[in-house]
């Protein structure tokens, strides 16, 4: 289980976060959306290590690790856009995680089989389109044998069509998988495609809602 307990961060005069509660059970993944700027990135950051809260703890599976770097956080992070290394195949890209011994060459079997990247193992990064580094970029992710996934609108510049085709995919991996995951978007469409639980980010705070359309209507009464 992913816990968050209190988080509060603030950057110079402007509080971003105020006392952010969650909870994201094995196998569930929870979609939190937001305005651009809300701090639903920031709260994935935070979780990840990348960024230490003001105040509040992060616990995963029962150990706080507040306080832990982020390499031994265990948490998969898949960013908005893949950062992928150019210079390696994607091979090697999904690989990565094992020369730092996380993860094993039977989950990447697994996982590549799953996404359908088998035929691309020997490309490198630009000869792929951006729905294929998508792939990759979830695949290394996941190889490295996560506790928790956070996903950072990974579809960020994709058409309601692409979304449309790869994010039951997505759901299929993810689910397969039983672990925790935060999935971060501001396209109410792709919540709904993607997510089992709802949240929405506003003022700093984490506001729980029963749909992504309720989330949308929220964050209307924002702008309005």
């Amino acid at each position: 289980m992913l816990e968050v307990k209190n988080i509060s961060k603030s950057f110079v005069n402007r509080k971003v976060l105020k006392n952010v509660t969650l909870e994201v059970k094995k196998s569930e993944i929870m979609v939190i959306l937001g305005l651009n700027g809300s701090g639903k990135s920031t709260l994935l950051k935070i979780i990840s290590g990348i960024i230490k809260p003001d105040e509040g703890k992060i616990i995963i599976d029962g150990q706080d690790v507040t306080m832990l770097p982020p390499e031994c956080r265990k948490v998969g992070y898949v960013p908005q856009s893949p950062a992928l290394f150019n210079h390696l195949s994607v091979k090697d890209n999904i690989m990565y995680s094992l020369k730092n011994r996380r993860g094993c060459e039977k989950t990447a079997e697994k996982i590549i089989k799953m996404l359908g990247l088998k035929d691309y193992l020997q490309f490198k990064p630009q000869q792929l389109s951006g729905g294929y580094k998508s792939r990759v970029s979830l695949a290394r992710a996941l190889v490295s044998e996560p506790s928790v996934l956070l996903m950072d609108e990974p579809l960020k510049e994709f058409d309601a069509p692409t979304k449309k085709k790869l994010l039951p995919e997505f759901y299929k991996v993810i689910k397969s998988i039983n672990i925790p995951v935060l999935y971060v978007t501001h396209d109410v469409y792709e919540a709904e495609l993607i997510g089992e639980r709802f949240a929405v980010v506003t003022d700093g705070e984490l506001i729980h809602l029963a749909s992504a359309s309720e989330a949308l209507e929220f964050m209307k009464g924002k702008i309005l």
